[in-house]
């Protein structure tokens, strides 16, 4: 069964990085929330629900600037959010302190637009499946050694040391094949 569920997750990541490669975005954000909302039910039957909380309010402090046009709320300030993702943070870090700060770095860094909305989705997804120190460390390899391969060529290309900007979605694809290949 497990075999199943690796076979699925891989096409998927495969499918979206072909997007990603493509026209650097996807077709609908469905292809990414769906598997979001899966993995999220995945970890509550699993009995972690504080992480699947946590990506709940992460989500929904996201689309704050749409909530604040549905409602009479002020809910557009990321100060409103604050108090609500200090506390499920803290709730979900006495559960499993990787997973809750890794699902926050891949907001935050969504927020600060170092990555796409769908890499950062696609991101929480797989900490929401594999909520372990190997994921974690398989994206930090993956994206250090694509930007110092990229840092490289372009330094001996063009002598000079410029940042690259690549899909995001491939390289997550390749932190999900690291960590596999890590588990031996």
């Amino acid at each position: 069964m497990e075999i199943f569920f690796l076979g699925v997750i891989f096409i998927w990541l495969a499918l979206i990085s072909w997007f990603d490669l493509r026209k650097r975005e996807l077709p609908h954000t469905a292809w990414v929330v769906i598997p979001l909302f899966c993995a999220a039910i995945y970890q509550t039957v699993a009995g972690n629900w504080q992480l699947s909380f946590l990506t709940g309010i992460v989500a929904l402090a996201s689309e704050r600037q749409r909530l604040a046009k549905l409602s009479e709320l002020r809910v557009d300030t990321i100060f409103f959010w604050i108090p609500w993702l200090l506390a499920c943070f803290y709730a979900a870090a006495t559960r499993n302190p990787v997973g809750a700060v890794a699902i926050v770095a891949f907001w935050a860094a969504w927020e600060l637009r170092c990555w796409g909305g769908a890499d950062a989705v696609t991101a929480i997804t797989l900490i929401l499946i594999w909520p372990d120190m190997r994921l974690v460390i398989a994206v930090l390899l993956v994206h250090i050694f694509v930007a110092v391969i990229a840092s490289l060529v372009s330094l001996i290309r063009e002598r000079k040391l410029r940042v690259h900007q690549f899909p995001g979605l491939p390289l997550l694809l390749l932190s999900a094949v690291l960590r596999l290949v890590s588990l031996g």
